[in-house]
């Protein structure tokens, strides 16, 4: 429940239905929508939970895949893939066209920083604060 990082081993030891909404979490939910929309004043009609692609440090895969040639990903939002796309489809644009995006620095998000070779981060907890969305 909640975020967490599961590595590939945890992920496919989950069966789809061990995958549940967290109470909290949907009562967070419900009433920050209802503070927007009075279609948020009832109780949902459904509570559904889903697994998101989000590497463990919570910052998405942006830029060149070094193992290859022309081949660039842009992945691993988790749940601000709708907020983060103008800014990654501005930036990745301008990788491909320029050879370097402009609007921001693509360090933090190489698709390498997990490779061996790269130093790790520390998994989807920094210290005791959680990466990721926060309700």
């Amino acid at each position: 429940r909640g975020s967490r990082f599961l590595d590939n081993d945890a992920l496919k030891a989950i069966a789809p239905e061990e995958v549940t909404p967290d109470p909290k979490r949907v009562a967070a939910a419900k009433a920050s929508f209802g503070a927007l929309s009075s279609l948020g004043a009832g109780d949902p009609d459904i509570a559904q939970a889903c697994m998101r692609p989000c590497p463990p440090d919570g910052l998405p895969y942006l830029g060149r895949l070094p193992s290859a040639t022309n081949a660039f990903i842009a992945a691993g939002h988790n749940c601000w893939g709708i907020l983060w796309a103008p800014v990654t489809g501005l930036a990745m644009s301008e990788l491909l066209l320029d050879g370097a995006p402009a609007c921001v620095d693509f360090r933090p998000f190489d698709p390498a920083r997990f490779s061996k070779s790269s130093k790790g981060a520390r998994g989807r907890r920094q210290g005791a604060a959680p990466v990721g969305e926060q309700w």
